[in-house]
């Protein structure tokens, strides 16, 4: 997939010579309620664009799909002059009001680092106080060699100190820095990483030409892991040079030999948030800036205790990247107050070039009911998978440059990867974030993922680049344009809904369908579903590899950010250390669900089983399904029908991609009732890796019966009803030929006799 195109770097601050034409914009909130203001942020490579706001019923454009169909919403068209933004990444601290007393003397230094990226080829600055303009303040310095560098403003000049000492990678170092008048003393000591010989450390002492000016200009804030000096004679704009790695434990003091207690910032406080405090009894606190890692072991772990809510000590260290990105904060373009009545939904802004460029871009949102979710006489809600497409927001997974690049399977030809503008979009703009599938450029993976940025595959048409068809979003609004041809009553609500209200967000509907890939729940969005099937709803869920990984978010003060630490089980692109699969946001357990003994087998009566990039496979139907209760469920199909035996993107059937199985082992209700089961799997597709203890074979498709799509119903005991299809290609079978296939019957059939069934009805 190599191109010679122009990108966006990290550190850009304009687009570079031959940059195409280009739109790319972000709604904020991007989950908004009927008679709210949204604000719109536009990037243009074009000095105008007119916009349009449309509800999104068919975004796709592929053949056998159904047209794509907008709606629009009247008196909301408008124009507005284009400008390029650009993300700035990185995250670093930052004591905005430093100047405390007694400093101008001298000042004293003391943290523990762990360099994660030493030789990164450019400065990283570990703490800085330096005002490159009025020559004034400090900067310690890691150089694109990995070699410590002591910056140090004299008024007349900054003078460069390097120190012989190369960070090791991945190590604790104990750092004590002190300067007064024209001193300056470095120590520098590795600590001992168990029987492991560590690397010899310094302690020196450099005369300044003049006396250090520690005080004045923007010296008066102090930054961890970043600086305002771009190099020693210039200031930069914003900070720059981002340590790619964790600091633990500063502590500032006077310098002499009766030192006063300036700051000591305990990290290991209130790890939830933002807020970096100092508990010297000064009051220096300080903010953080783009999600750094927090929750991670320290200098003094021992492995004694693995969850930083119970520890007593290890987990005041806070890890920084030089990739980190939480909040775009891109200038608005446009705002627009919702109608009051506006529906619930998918809707974009249509931002199109007005200058003679073709160039657009669909700047996709969602639209809740309500901000109270006040009923709406819907008995039908559709649950969008917020949470999946968070997860997945703007991933890298095709870029080999990465750790996280991922071999798709036997037959998988990277060259014939879909190329849309959408994912062009996606290829070029390396400055707007990465997912939770991807490896900062550290090596260490991402946990965090936040919609206030773009999301270049958050778009109606999306095509995923390696399977040719609709995923996430784009494949969950074909299921709207089905709803909206079948002509129910519907309502669309988000995880994030769950998330903030619980049951109650479910509560005025009858049948609940989660969609094609719903596989990030939070611990409160889970127990709205299990909530809503003991109080006798019926549960469609018309996906694969749900209910997979534990996610976390704080809904009350940051919604926007969503966070997924990773264990050692479970498909995966990375693995946290342990002692670091505790989430940050809620002190929650991360990893799988199944790990947390709640697997999706329990409620939907299916789990994760199997993956593949190659053409999926129909479903044949079971004796069971023969029985005359089910026949409702298949009426208009034939006994010997196969069910969903072609599918958008690369052709097969409805069972591919990512799919589940039943299997009571783990969970699936006895009383539940396999109706089909898929075909059989060519070796394209793997067994998922916490299905197996040895995996020494048997593990491809023709190799075992364990890789199955399994469509499963089974009456609760509340007298509601679950069904379940166990693919996420179930949707791209669904729409093919405009919906007229046994796949769309099946399920319509389905949703009708839920929408019939009386409350407390069982079909037994």
């Amino acid at each position: 997939m190599a191109t010679n195109e122009p990108v966006v770097s990290i550190t850009a601050t304009e687009p570079p010579a031959g940059y195409p034409a280009e739109i790319l914009g972000y709604v904020e909130p991007w989950i908004a309620s009927p008679g709210e203001t949204v604000a719109v942020k536009v990037s243009s490579t074009e000095p105008g664009y007119a916009y349009r706001l449309v509800r999104v019923i068919q975004g796709v454009d592929l053949e056998h799909a159904p047209p794509p169909q907008f709606e629009e919403v009247p008196h909301m068209r408008g124009t507005s002059h284009g400008r390029f933004q650009i993300c700035h990444p990185g995250s670093y601290g930052i004591i905005e009001d430093w100047a405390p007393q007694g400093a101008e003397g001298g000042i004293r230094v003391r943290l523990h680092f762990q360099a994660h990226l030493p030789r990164a080829g450019h400065p990283q600055a570990l703490i800085s106080t330096l005002d490159a303009e009025s020559r004034s303040g400090f900067s310690v310095v890691i150089d694109g060699q990995g070699t410590i560098e002591c910056w140090v403003g004299t008024a007349e000049k900054v003078e460069v100190s390097p120190v012989t000492f190369e960070c090791p990678l991945k190590r604790w170092v104990s750092m004590d820095i002190a300067i007064e008048g024209r001193e300056l003393k470095v120590a520098l000591e590795p600590l001992p990483y168990l029987a492991e010989p560590s690397t010899k450390g310094i302690s020196t002492t450099y005369q300044l030409s003049s006396p250090a000016k520690l005080g004045g200009g923007s010296a008066s804030r102090l930054l961890f892991a970043a600086s305002f000096a771009a190099s020693p004679s210039f200031s930069a704009p914003r900070p720059t040079h981002f340590f790619n790695g964790r600091i633990d434990g500063p502590v500032f003091e006077t310098a002499g030999p009766a030192p006063e207690l300036l700051a000591r910032y305990d990290f290991a406080r209130n790890i939830p948030e933002d807020r970096i405090l100092d508990v010297s009894g000064q009051d220096r606190h300080g903010r953080l800036v783009h999600a750094p890692t927090r929750g991670v072991t320290g200098y003094d772990w021992d492995g004694s205790e693995p969850d930083w809510t119970k520890a007593q000590r290890g987990y005041g260290a806070i890890h920084f990247h030089e990739d980190d990105l939480d909040d775009a904060g891109w200038e608005a373009d446009f705002e627009v107050r919702l109608p009051a009545d506006l529906r619930s939904g998918v809707y974009a802004f249509e931002c199109t070039a007005t200058g003679g460029g073709a160039t657009s871009d669909m700047v996709t949102f969602i639209v809740r009911p309500s901000a109270e979710m006040k009923p709406t006489g819907a008995r039908v809600a559709f649950v969008l998978s917020t949470f999946t497409y968070l997860a997945y927001a703007n991933e890298h997974l095709w870029d080999p440059s990465r750790a996280s690049y991922i071999e798709i399977g036997p037959g998988f030809d990277p060259g014939s990867s879909v190329r849309t503008a959408d994912f062009d979009r996606l290829r070029r703009r390396l400055d707007i974030g990465l997912s939770c599938y991807d490896v900062h450029a550290d090596g260490s993976g991402v946990v965090f993922s936040s919609a206030r940025r773009p999301i270049a595959n958050l778009r109606p048409g999306y095509v995923m680049w390696a399977m040719g068809r609709p995923r996430e979003l784009s494949a969950d609004g074909m299921f709207i344009g089905f709803l909206e041809r079948e002509g129910l009553a519907y309502d669309v609500l988000t995880d994030h809904d769950l998330q903030m209200h619980g049951t109650a967000a479910l509560a005025p509907y009858r049948t609940v369908i989660a969609g094609s890939h719903p596989e990030y729940p939070t611990l409160e969005s889970l127990d709205a579903y299990e909530g809503f099937a003991r109080r006798g709803g019926n549960l469609m869920y018309l996906g694969g590899n749900g209910f997979y990984w534990a996610a976390a978010l704080d809904g009350a003060r940051r919604p926007w950010r969503l966070e997924v630490r990773r264990a050692d089980q479970g498909v995966r692109t990375y693995t946290l250390p342990g002692g670091e699969r505790i989430s940050s946001l809620t002190g929650q357990a991360g990893g799988m669900w199944r790990s947390r003994g709640r697997p999706s087998h329990g409620l939907f009566g299916v789990g994760c089983c199997g993956e593949g990039a190659g053409p999926g496979v129909p479903y044949r139907r079971t004796a069971a399904s023969l029985e005359p209760e089910y026949a409702w469920i298949f009426e208009g199909i034939g006994t010997d029908e196969l069910l969903g035996t072609e599918g958008l993107g690369q052709g097969g059937g409805a069972s591919g991609d990512e799919i589940d199985s039943f299997d009571v082992a783990c969970g699936s209700p006895r009383s539940a009732v396999v109706l089909a089961t898929s075909t059989g799997h060519p070796d394209a597709f793997g067994i998922m890796p916490e299905c197996v203890a040895f995996p020494i074979g048997g593990v491809l498709g023709t190799q075992t019966d364990e890789i199955r799509s399994d469509l499963v119903y089974y009456d609760t005991h509340a007298g509601g009803a679950v069904f379940s299809v166990g693919s996420i290609n179930w949707f791209n079978s669904l729409v093919w030929n405009s919906y007229d296939n046994n796949v769309a019957r099946l399920t319509g059939n389905v949703l009708r006799g839920f929408i019939r069934r009386k409350e407390g009805q069982r079909r037994n």
